[in-house]
């Protein structure tokens, strides 16, 4: 799974102009329908599940610290937030789809390695141990 390690960049004149009804939220995607103005805390602070941001004069503000990366707010804002600099994946094994009950995730393997061309480090210090331990 593709994540970062640093904060989110926050564009305060965009978060501003996202409020002020000047652009659309979730990249326009339900500009079918009249959901009314865009309330930034009914729609993006209090979704947050880590209850991590809060409005502070007029600005966006993140504990990045507490933020688990689920990208609500980057959904709904895109124009305004963005992920950080520091790149790479994030591995997971085991994951499955029982019929009854539902998707599963797999276990967290490698919280954050850094992912780059030609993506040697994931092979060697990852995928080769992973497979050697699955053939003994």
């Amino acid at each position: 799974i593709g994540t970062w390690k640093d904060d989110i960049k926050i564009d305060q004149e965009v978060v501003a102009a996202y409020i002020g009804g000047e652009i659309p939220p979730n990249a326009g995607a339900h500009s079918g329908r009249d959901w009314g103005a865009f309330d930034i805390r009914k729609e993006v602070i209090d979704r947050c599940p880590t209850e991590c941001m809060r409005m502070e004069g007029g600005k966006l503000m993140i504990n990045n610290r507490e933020c688990n990366r689920c990208m609500h707010c980057i959904n709904v804002m895109p124009r305004a937030l963005h992920i950080g600099d520091d790149r790479g994946v994030s591995i997971l094994a085991g994951a499955k789809a029982p019929i009854l009950d539902g998707a599963q995730m797999g276990s967290l393997i490698v919280p954050f390695i850094k992912a780059e061309p030609p993506y040697t480090e994931i092979k060697e210090k990852v995928i080769e141990p992973i497979w050697d331990w699955w053939m003994e």
